[in-house]
């Protein structure tokens, strides 16, 4: 004995029409969804015209695909150099040097990005250097970065141009290195206890 399904009715509903008015709201509801998405794409994408012209191809390649990223002490700084390779936040730091938006463009300058770096602080970085290599591929030389995190300062090691970061960039740069060496020397500290 077979059951009658009680809700037969409501899965072929007569009063239920489909026209050309519903089939066109759901055409221009889907291409704004679309057009909505390709904006986003475009929007999120990063921005490499005037990075490129400023870095050169090969230290572009290297923050895209370096394998060893290491951050070194500049100055009087007095932490030791720590592997960053396959850190949590690499992605970021990677983007932000990357992206054209991140930098004011005006500031642009012959000269070195490191200036007077004046007494170390503790966990407190202000000059460093950020040290690319591909061991592994070897697709690029070693590539150098110079930082001032105080003001804001950036390029080549080499000290033939330098760009500063803008001001809302760069109290995260300050942070991300911050928390880098910290929790590097607290790791240090748990495993000589």
């Amino acid at each position: 004995m077979t059951a009658e399904d009680p809700h037969a009715d409501k899965y072929n509903d007569p009063r239920v029409q489909i026209t050309r008015r519903g089939i066109a709201i759901a055409i221009g509801v889907g291409l704004f969804g679309i057009a909505g998405a390709a904006v986003s794409i475009v929007g999120r994408s990063t921005q490499l015209e005037k990075t490129s012209q400023f870095w050169g191809e090969k230290t572009i390649l290297a923050l895209q695909l370096g394998e060893r990223l290491e951050l070194r002490p500049r100055g009087n700084e007095t932490f030791a150099p720590l592997d960053l390779s396959g850190s949590s936040g690499l992605g970021h730091l990677r983007r932000l040097l990357l992206d054209e938006r991140n930098f004011d463009w005006t500031s642009q300058s012959e000269g070195k990005a490191l200036g007077q770096c004046g007494e170390p602080v503790p966990r407190k970085p202000r000059c460093i250097q950020i040290h690319l290599t591909d061991p592994t591929a070897n697709r690029f030389d070693v590539i150098q970065i110079d930082l001032d995190l105080q003001t804001g300062w950036t390029g080549p090691s080499t000290g033939q141009n330098r760009v500063k970061l803008l001001e809302r960039t760069l109290p995260k740069l300050r942070k991300y290195f911050e928390t880098k060496i910290t929790m590097r020397e607290l790791r240090q500290a748990a495993q000589k206890d």
